[in-house]
């Protein structure tokens, strides 16, 4: 009786392979709690705000755990990846704004631009799902929440 010997090819077995490591990453959940995407307008003057940034910070003292995100501001507008969203609750939201035009520093080190107004501070309550929320950042500044 002979008996056939099936021996799968070397490049079976490495295509085989990465299909199965390929798919085990499909459908996993990053972990921690669902973020949500933030997206809006950032105005100073009534203009937008031509580059910048805007972070979320959880504000725990009111009872949101979790994690903090942000967003690059370009021509007046942002919006956070998913992965850098918030999570819904009440979040301090810091607003730094540059006029974006690159500069030299005396150490040769080049900067997103001249500062338009110092760190501006702001309370918002985000719902737990995609949000739209504009900033109008004001000429004089208030005092900064908590202080």
């Amino acid at each position: 009786m002979n008996r056939l010997r099936c021996r799968p090819s070397s490049a079976w077995v490495v295509w085989l392979s990465l299909v199965v490591v390929g798919g085990l990453g499909c459908g996993v959940k990053p972990p921690g709690p669902p973020r949500y995407v933030v997206s809006g307008e950032v105005t100073y003057r009534g203009e937008p705000v031509p580059d910048g940034f805007i972070v979320f910070v959880p504000n725990a003292s009111k009872g949101t755990r979790g994690p903090g995100g942000g967003a690059k501001i370009i021509n007046g507008s942002y919006a956070t990846p998913r992965d850098k969203g918030v999570v819904g609750g009440h979040y301090l939201v810091r607003i730094r704004g540059t006029d974006g035009v690159p500069v030299v520093n005396d150490l040769g080190e080049e900067a997103s631009g001249t500062i338009l107004f110092s760190e501006y501070e702001a309370e918002v309550e985000f719902p737990s799902e995609d949000a739209t929320q504009d900033f109008e950042v004001p000429t004089k500044e208030p005092s900064k929440p908590g202080r």
